[in-house]
């Protein structure tokens, strides 16, 4: 299978044989595992990456310094309200949003593939449920 740099291919994928998991992403899109590859497909084309090439998997959990630091930012806006409405509210605003978007990316699955700089950042719906079957089939 020919494939690019950064391990994606063009809308063609050869079907996986052997299926370990499949499943869906959150942010829409699908995940399979198979035994030799992983196909994350999330709409604008699939990438492919073969196990061989995985270095490490992590599950992140939220992360809890821009979490604090956007609760922080609402807590501002809101008392600030007294001094000035618009600028309050402002900073009230963009604190709830940088919270919606932390919570958003909550359970991020990051593989790190060689060959690419940054890792593979993907949104399982059970992310713990590909984790399991991931670390199981790099095991093998």
């Amino acid at each position: 299978m020919d494939s690019d740099s950064d391990g994606t291919t063009g809308d063609t994928v050869p079907p996986i044989d052997t299926e370990r998991y499949t499943g869906t992403l959150r942010t829409g899109g699908t995940v399979v595992l198979g035994a030799d590859r992983l196909v994350v497909d999330r709409g604008d084309g699939p990438v492919v990456i073969d196990l061989d090439d995985v270095v490490e998997v992590s599950l992140q959990d939220i992360d809890w310094f821009l979490a604090v630091m956007s609760a922080a930012l609402v807590g501002f806006g809101l008392l600030s309200f007294d001094r000035s409405v618009l600028l309050g509210g402002a900073f009230a605003v963009a604190g709830t949003v940088s919270l919606a978007l932390t919570y958003r990316k909550r359970y991020a699955l990051r593989i790190q593939v060689t060959g690419r700089t940054d890792p593979l950042r993907c949104f399982p719906a059970e992310p713990q449920a590909l984790l399991t079957e991931l670390e199981a089939a790099l095991a093998d």
